[in-house]
């Protein structure tokens, strides 16, 4: 069984501007993020507009992102569905391509009750060898998966990690208390909450600032985990500006492929109906990567996002 730890970054996926899929691109992204420091890396996340794809697409994304690592670090598939069988397909799909794991959250949209997004958690588990990394996004999902869900799940051995993105502490801490014994518990927002999740007894950041940031939070990660606190403060306060940009200007992750152009990595177009951001936004973005140091004042914009 994979296990999944450290910073593994949500990957974009770079689109042209007619909206053709770029594997070219993803997978010098992979490239990149993996000589970066990371510890693994995830493919068709929400960052990675999995919505935006057909299965064809997902197939060939998962294909790219485990011909890209090479075995250097874990590759895990963003899955998950609106009904138990298509998640499984889903899973299936990651699996033949060859994944270290898949990503998987509950259905959206359906809102159905926590005992039956278990069973559908349980079914798919039963469909697959691939280990599951259970995905808490209530923002997105409309379904929260609270600490008692979480606890009930992970005795599942087939469960080997835990993403949670709630972005409520509260939520986020007792998951880790209650669950870290059986599965790795993973903070997404680790921009705003990564410090205090390592030291409650997270063992990694799985979200969308690693590829922008590079080495930078590799470094800050380190140092969180070495319980240099007085490193890692400011660090994540310096972090914390481009989770603002990020999601405060565009629609998400339009922000985030401007800012990875603008750092010379792939990051492509958008996909409908999610729209470029105009030069208004690009401006926003830049004076944020400014802000950080990790772009010069008088830098030339790339012009392709």
């Amino acid at each position: 069984m994979v296990e999944l730890k450290g910073v593994i970054p949500a990957l974009t996926t770079p689109f042209g501007e007619d909206g053709s899929l770029d594997l070219d691109g993803f997978g010098e992204l992979i490239d990149i993020v993996i000589a970066d420091g990371v510890h693994g890396v995830l493919a068709g996340g929400c960052t990675g507009e999995s919505w935006a794809m057909n299965e064809d697409e997902t197939g060939a994304l998962m294909t790219t992102a485990v011909e890209a690592a090479t075995g250097r670090v874990p590759v895990v598939a963003g899955c998950g569905a609106m009904s138990t069988g298509q998640a499984i397909a889903q899973v299936r799909q990651a699996e033949a391509a060859g994944c270290d794991a898949a990503m998987v959250q509950p259905p959206w949209y359906v809102m159905p009750g926590l005992d039956e997004v278990f069973d559908y958690y349980k079914g798919i588990i039963a469909a697959t060898e691939l280990p599951i990394m259970v995905y808490n996004n209530p923002r997105r999902t409309g379904i929260l998966l609270t600490a008692d869900f979480m606890d009930r799940l992970v005795d599942d051995p087939r469960i080997v990690a835990i993403k949670e993105s709630s972005k409520d502490w509260m939520v986020l801490s007792e998951i880790i208390r209650r669950c870290k014994d059986r599965v790795t518990v993973l903070a997404g927002y680790a921009d705003l909450l990564g410090l205090a999740a390592i030291t409650e007894g997270a063992v990694g950041f799985v979200e969308a600032s690693p590829p922008i940031i590079g080495r930078r939070y590799i470094e800050f990660f380190d140092a969180a985990m070495a319980g240099d606190v007085e490193r890692a403060r400011p660090m994540q306060a310096e972090f914390s500006k481009l989770n603002k940009g990020l999601f405060g200007i565009g629609t998400f992750p339009a922000s985030a492929k401007v800012a990875l152009e603008m750092m010379g990595r792939p990051g492509g177009w958008p996909r409908d109906p999610i729209k470029a951001l105009d030069d208004t936004g690009r401006q926003q973005i830049r004076a944020v990567l400014v802000s950080m140091g990790l772009l010069e004042a008088e830098d030339t914009l790339r012009a392709t996002a």
